[in-house]
């Protein structure tokens, strides 16, 4: 992947452009009489540069170190950008519930169990398909290897 210089600005771009815009639509988020609203603040442009900074700067982390560029301090620094990543996004998803109506926050949080239990799940699954393809492409390289020394 790091090869592309086109697949890598597209990768870089488009997540830099998603975390931007969810950074700045949170700033206008406001509980209006109907649900939520959205109102237009300056804040959203700081706010959509952070994200999009954010987002950059994580795979820049990810290129560098797909590159072979030191990779113990490269994969810790990657291993703490993706721990702030999941922090941010939990923040993100949790921010609008301070809009919810205090009676209807168990009912909210029930469904959000659900949804953490099923994402799980799929996390899961697709953990052990991961792994059973590395294993499998590994078998096939040794087989490989081993039919090009006969």
């Amino acid at each position: 992947m790091e090869r592309s210089s086109m697949l890598r600005a597209v990768v870089i771009g488009s997540s830099a452009l998603g975390l931007g815009m969810l950074l700045a639509s949170l700033t206008g988020l406001e509980l209006g009489t109907t649900g939520f609203d959205f109102h237009w603040h300056i804040s959203a442009v700081p706010a959509f540069l952070i994200g999009a900074a954010v987002a950059a700067g994580y795979w820049r982390l990810v290129f560098r170190l797909g590159a072979g560029a030191d990779k113990r301090s490269s994969r810790r620094r990657l291993y703490v950008a993706s721990g702030f990543l999941i922090l941010l996004a939990i923040a993100v998803f949790m921010y609008p519930l301070r809009f919810v109506a205090a009676e209807r926050r168990h009912e909210v949080f029930i469904g959000l169990g659900v949804a953490l239990g099923a994402l799980t799940c799929l996390g899961a699954m697709i953990s052990v398909a991961i792994r059973m393809l590395q294993a499998d492409d590994a078998a096939g390289r040794a087989t490989e290897a081993a039919d090009e020394s006969r």
